[in-house]
């Protein structure tokens, strides 16, 4: 069974088997995808994802439940910022951490993160919550778990290729462009289909400084070749890769390092960043007034 959380009602949630369900958390952001994709192209693509993604797990494990969560509209960075709107690490860390602490409560142990945005504060964000939950014992001895499976989707070399701000091959182009023809074809402007091929930007000290002053905007690929049947295609084929890897993981609870990012090797992305530095700066302080009130006793 598949459903939505927001349509259930108590009694459902009462009869669920919590053994045998899997809540889904679809997270996404808004942000400009060239002049031709909406602000929400994320926020579609993370509710369509988790959707495919529950239908694909159902048919492989007709016993299991699967429940959809409301999106969270949340993204901590794009891969363009002049136009988005991003919010702070601990926003989308805590948003999932604290929904999952109260599922817990009534009983479900098994949490999925999909998430749209595949930038590196946001995935290692969400690693973080999944850390937060995963593993940690109940109150009755139940174990509990949880994935983010956007470290899947993205590969070793983009990220050490641009560690700090996400580059992917392309944004706002074919792939993108073919997903919103195959899934709300009327969000598409027309003028797609005579917009120029743009590289791929090369990681440099100039496109960081650009970034740091939210001046990167546009897109880059292909969308004069995007169609709604390549859309399906390759998010057909992306989905049932998903699928492959989340089942022993479901059923065995191995596997979960396969949804690690790169990204989670470079301290400056994880969301308890400005705390630790924030720590070292109070015990460095610390320090220095131990040592100094404690000074006339070294004295002779």
């Amino acid at each position: 069974m598949i459903a939505s959380f927001a349509l259930l009602h108590p009694r459902d949630l009462d009869t669920l088997p919590k053994e045998l369900t899997v809540v889904l958390f679809p997270v996404g952001g808004l942000e400009q995808h060239g002049p031709h994709l909406p602000f929400g192209t994320k926020l579609l693509q993370a509710e369509v994802m988790a959707r495919k993604l529950a239908e694909g797990l159902e048919k492989r494990m007709p016993a299991w439940n699967f429940v959809l969560m409301p999106l969270i509209p949340l993204t901590v960075d794009g891969v363009t910022n002049r136009f988005a709107l991003p919010v702070r690490p601990h926003v989308v860390r805590d948003a999932v951490v604290d929904q999952a602490e109260h599922l817990k409560r009534l009983g479900f142990k098994n949490f999925i993160v999909v998430n749209s945005h595949h930038t590196p504060k946001q995935i290692t964000a969400l690693e973080d919550a999944a850390k937060l939950v995963n593993g940690r014992l109940g109150w009755m001895g139940r174990k509990f778990q949880m994935v983010s499976i956007s470290g899947a989707l993205v590969d070793a070399k983009t990220v050490f290729e641009s560690p700090m701000i996400a580059l992917p091959d392309e944004h706002g182009g074919e792939r993108d462009t073919s997903f919103m023809l195959a899934n709300d074809h009327s969000a598409v402007l027309t003028n797609y289909r005579d917009l120029p091929e743009i590289p791929r930007p090369k990681a440099s000290v100039l496109r960081f400084f650009d970034y740091l002053n939210h001046r990167i905007d546009g897109y880059w690929g292909r969308p004069s070749h995007s169609s709604a049947q390549n859309g399906e295609t390759d998010f057909s084929t992306e989905m049932n890769l998903l699928v492959e890897r989340l089942l022993p993981w479901l059923e065995k609870g191995q596997g979960s390092s396969q949804f690690l990012s790169a990204y989670r090797f470079f301290p400056f992305n994880g969301s308890f960043f400005k705390a630790y530095i924030l720590s070292v700066i109070l015990f460095v302080m610390m320090m220095v007034w131990a040592v100094w009130s404690m000074r006339d006793v070294f004295e002779p």
